[in-house]
């Protein structure tokens, strides 16, 4: 295989990251490396079609779809229809925001202006497309030549005749696309000529519907191709036939010298070298007939289609290197870098390399002990050691040169590898700790409990003292001796994934269920999710600029180590940025980030951190985040009193309801959640932290002077943005004023004393009768009391009673599972259920069936031990719970079933006899290391899945599906059934069959 340098490597993949998200899309990143966000009406689009973008001085983005208007913060979209406008906002299609901040829409109907929330219709005739005049004010392209506003009246611009379809302006130069032909305009737009350029004689009727200048080039679009000015002359644009005949829906000149080009079956780009690149299905959608384009002021691409909503493309931070590029098997458990800069990534089945064009195989999956290169480590010598799920081997370029010693691994899994000195290596796998020394494999943890026997990451301080993560907690080897650090003792029986340096003097520890810990001066600081971290879960750690880069099951974040909390600091919330994962339907949080693996589960090269998912290597390049993102200013929406909505002006209210809601938002294209805190001065004693919600709610306000103010905050910015405020003033009524009050105070008192002397004296008179009607009810009440309690403990045995089988039902074994789980360590599960029981009913009648189901109840009820619970669980199915039983009872007992329901003669209700057979599933309780109620429902749901597959084996088997190892939260969190295939391959579950 050819070798590049580190040099040539790191250049690549410079080019690979692009630019800045705010700086325009970068001409060297394809576009199915570019990341793409998508509304639709699930989002709140009001409708799918959009037909216009423009975005206004404030940040909004405003859409036009077939339905209505559309305003949209980044988060949610506001529709401005004929109910909330009075004017009817549908069908627009031409759309330009003025530098005043007012947004102008055109169609078929005239023109509309927006201020303020506000819509004015000033009719007109048809608008095609609106631009800036020149002085802040629009020009218009009509059905009846060019207009522009005067006065606050529509008024035709000289110079040129016949309807108007497009504008576009280049330097002094006014172009305007109409029927037939293009035309220029020099100096202003109301100059008394235009020089025009007819179209051939194939399109003189055709509209020129679209215009784009690119680095030289005037592009025409119409509905029969694309077009290009040559000279004085209106050429086919010889970009291909799939753009030379087909209808161009739209165009853009991006800032950065692409040409986008929308069509009905596609997204083009043309390049500033001149090649032509189209989106692919999957990097947008099938046939996405894009109507609109607009790039906005930080440079991103927004979309607007006809049948999928709307659309952002930008070059984001991710860059994913996968099956497109020639990855082999897409699932990547580990990665690690070359000594000649390349990236070797170990798959689940192979070694395979990176060269920064492309992945090529390295090393095939049949030269392994396992297939699965669960960790890759380079050694000083330039070896590479590859641990897989079964054994490790060791490789000097292409070639094995794995000691024989090291052969005495191929039963265990490699998670971590790391040397230590010359010829000194620390190997910790799924069956104990391994020191590779002077041609000698020693194991060094013997007697070790079976989760601290499981290595799972190893991190060298020196030659004789190192940390090391396993599934109980942390360890440490110094002076020979491999002990629990004191700080540690917190994180016993956690699963510790990650040991890691931080910084001179700080220890990083990540965790699979218990967050991210810190160590300074032997004193340990967790920080959780309730600490606001995205979740518990944590795979890796890696500090880079200045930040904590943490890769989850769950996705990428990160946090300025500034923010992270130390031991003995106060506690307080942290607000990490997330930057890839599984949060929205995007390609940038629907990431696939990030995969388990061993010690190479992430790897850091310049300024791009490349982790390890089930799709194939993503790098984040931390030189393409924001840094730091700017909060935006917030904006007072509205206020709702009593069902109407009041402008967010100062409030001054006399009568009617104290109820308030008052909306706000912040304009916010870029990626990122934004955080809003609000608080109303003279009645809230603090901010009020509410996360995303865009609403503050006030019910029975006293009267008073108050001052409503909002803040915003990002996940990584310093401070708020500008704050946004109103004035609420609430007048009190007649009854609250403050003499009123006093004279009522005054009468209430007078008239409690009144009552009170009253009440003593009724008191008196009622207390004798009271005490003869209280001794003779009370000896009625205690036999009532005692006839319903023998009445309530005869119901209570009949409703947990099957009537049919005299078995406990199911409502039996709910009432009493909470204390069976508290009281047994382990308890056998077993459903049974009867083979064919259907055809006994359609054979001899549901009096038969009844009967086998009575007589397998009573065999389930003799053969059952004192301690066991025998249910009716439903139909034909039964249940059996054997606590305290180990697997091999629970495979005794099944398979004692299985016989016996085979050997018993069930009667056929006409004086014959029935033989049957049944089917037993069962699993084994519990699953996790610290279960709860809803571990449980997994354990019935493996019990199931069991009988279902001795169902498919033929019947009147007994099969089973057991955990060989406390199972993770995340994985017990979701259904069993889509995960059982990969559990059982990763060695989690394991199938089990009794003799029957």
């Amino acid at each position: 295989m050819a070798r590049v340098s580190h040099v040539v490597l790191l250049a690549v993949l410079g080019c690979i990251s692009g630019m800045r998200s705010a700086a325009a899309l970068s001409p060297h990143l394809p576009i199915h490396a570019m990341t793409t966000d998508h509304w639709n009406v699930e989002q709140g689009l009001p409708q799918i079609t959009v037909t216009g973008i423009a975005e206004d001085r404030a940040g909004f983005l405003w859409v036009n779809t077939q339905a209505t208007v559309a305003r949209f913060d980044g988060k949610q979209f506001v529709a401005f229809d004929r109910a909330a406008t009075g004017i009817d906002t549908s069908m627009l299609t031409a759309i330009w925001a003025d530098p005043q901040g007012q947004v102008w829409f055109g169609g078929a109907r005239g023109l509309l202006r927006e201020q303020q929330g506000h819509f004015t219709a000033l009719g007109g005739d048809a608008v095609n497309a609106i631009i800036d005049a020149g002085d802040g004010t629009p020009l218009l392209a009509t059905s009846n030549g060019l207009a522009h506003l005067r006065a606050g009246r529509i008024v035709a611009v000289p110079g040129y005749r016949g309807p108007a379809f497009s504008l576009l302006r280049d330097g002094a130069t006014l172009w305007v696309g109409g029927l037939g032909r293009v035309c220029r305009v020099v100096a202003k737009p109301d100059s008394p000529g235009a020089t025009c350029i007819a179209l051939d004689a194939g399109h003189a009727q055709m509209e020129v519907m679209q215009l784009a200048s690119n680095r030289g080039h005037l592009w025409l679009g119409t509905r029969t191709g694309l077009l290009r000015l040559d000279g004085d002359r209106i050429v086919a644009a010889g970009l291909g036939n799939e753009l030379d005949t087909t209808s161009i829906e739209s165009l853009l000149a991006d800032r950065n010298g692409n040409l986008w080009i929308g069509t009905v079956p596609g997204l083009y780009r043309l390049l500033p070298d001149g090649v032509l690149e189209e989106a692919a299905d999957d990097d947008i959608a099938p046939k996405p007939w894009v109507h609109a384009l607009h790039e906005d002021r930080d440079g991103n691409l927004w979309l607007g289609t006809h049948t999928n909503g709307l659309y952002r493309i930008w070059n984001g931070w991710t860059h994913r290197v996968s099956s497109r590029d020639g990855l082999a098997d897409p699932l990547v458990w580990s990665v690690a870098r070359a000594p000649d800069g390349r990236i070797v990534l170990g798959t689940n089945s192979d070694v395979e390399i990176y060269d920064g064009h492309g992945v090529h195989p390295w090393i095939a999956g049949n030269r392994l002990p396992n297939p699965s290169a669960y960790e890759l480590y380079y050694d000083r010598h330039g070896r590479l050691w590859v641990g897989t799920r079964g054994g490790i081997a060791v490789f000097d370029g292409a070639r094995d040169i794995t000691p024989p010693a090291l052969s005495a691994l191929a039963s265990l899994q490699i998670d971590d590898v790391r040397e230590v000195a010359d010829d000194d290596v620390w190997i910790g796998t799924t069956g104990g700790l391994y020191r590779w020394h002077a041609g000698r494999l020693d194991r060094l943890d013997a007697g070790s409990s079976a989760p601290a026997s499981i290595i799972r990451s190893i991190l060298p301080l020196t030659p004789d003292h190192l940390y090391f993560g396993t599934e109980d907690g942390v360890r440490e080897w110094r002076d020979g001796k491999l002990v629990q650090p004191a700080w540690a003792e917190p994180l016993r029986g956690h699963f510790v994934s990650r040991v890691a340096l931080l910084g001179p003097g700080l220890l990083g520890v990540a965790t699979t269920d218990a967050g991210v810990g810190v160590v300074a001066n032997g004193s340990l600081r967790m920080t959780t999710q309730k600490d606001g971290l995205p979740g518990d879960n944590a795979w890796s750690l890696d500090v880079l600029g200045g930040n904590l880069y943490a890769g989850t099951i769950n996705g990428v974040w990160r946090l300025p180590m500034a923010q992270l909390p130390m031991p003995g600091s106060p506690g307080g919330n942290v607000v990490p940025q997330q930057l890839a994962g599984e949060q929205r339907l995007t390609r940038l949080r629907g990431s696939h980030c990030c995969n388990g693996g061993g010690g190479a589960r992430s790897l850091v090269i310049g300024a791009t951190v490349w982790y390890s998912t089930t799709d194939g290597m993503l790098g984040i390049d931390t030189r393409a985040l924001i840094e730091p993102p700017k909060p935006p200013d917030a904006r007072i929406e509205s206020v709702e009193r009593g069902g109407r909505l009041l402008p967010a002006g100062a409030l001054d209210l006399t009568d009617g309801s104290r109820d308030l809601v008052i909306h706000y938002t912040a304009p916010y294209l870029h990626v990122g959640e934004l955080h809003f805190r609000y608080r109303l001065d003279g009645y809230d004693t603090d901010w009020q932290e509410v996360g995303a919600r865009r609403a503050a709610f006030y019910t029975h306000l006293p009267p008073g002077k108050y001052r409503f103010r909002v803040a915003v905050s990002l996940p990584g910015a310093s401070g708020f943005g500008r704050e946004a405020d109103i004035a609420i003033r609430i007048e009190p009524r007649w009854h609250e004023r403050i003499l009123v009050r006093v004279a009522a105070v005054l009468l209430a008192v007078l008239v409690i004393a009144l009552l009170v002397v009253w009440n003593q004296r009724a008191q008196r008179r009622r207390s004798a009768q009271l005490e003869m009607e209280v001794e003779r009810r009370t000896a009625q009440l205690a036999r009532a009391v005692e006839r319903l309690r023998v009445a309530n403990l005869a119901l209570a045995e009949e409703s947990h009673t099957d009537a049919l089988t005299k078995l406990h039902n199911r409502r039996y074994l709910l009432r009493l599972l909470p204390g069976l789980l508290a009281n047994h360590r382990r308890i056998g599960v077993l459903q049974i259920d009867i083979d064919y029981f259907k055809q006994v009913n359609d054979n001899y009648g549901h009096a038969a069936g009844d009967a086998v189901l009575r007589a397998l109840g009573s065999l389930l009820l003799k053969s059952r031990r004192i301690d066991d619970i025998a249910v009716r669980w439903g139909g034909e199915e039964f249940l059996l719970l054997l606590p305290g039983a180990e697997v091999v009872d629970a495979q005794e007992v099944a398979g004692r079933l299985c016989r016996e329901i085979a050997e018993q003669d069930f009667a056929d209700g006409r004086g014959g006899r029935i033989r049957l057979t049944g089917s037993v599933g069962f699993s084994q309780y519990p699953l996790a290391a610290h279960p709860d109620s809803g571990n449980f429902d997994a354990v019935l749901e493996l019990a199931d899945l069991a009988l279902y597959r001795a169902k498919q084996d033929g019947r009147n088997t007994c099969v089973g599906l057991v955990a060989t190892s406390p199972l993770l939260p995340e994985i017990l969190a979701h259904p069993m059934a889509p995960q059982i295939g990969a559990l059982v391959a990763a060695g989690r579950l394991r199938w089990v069959r009794a003799e029957r």
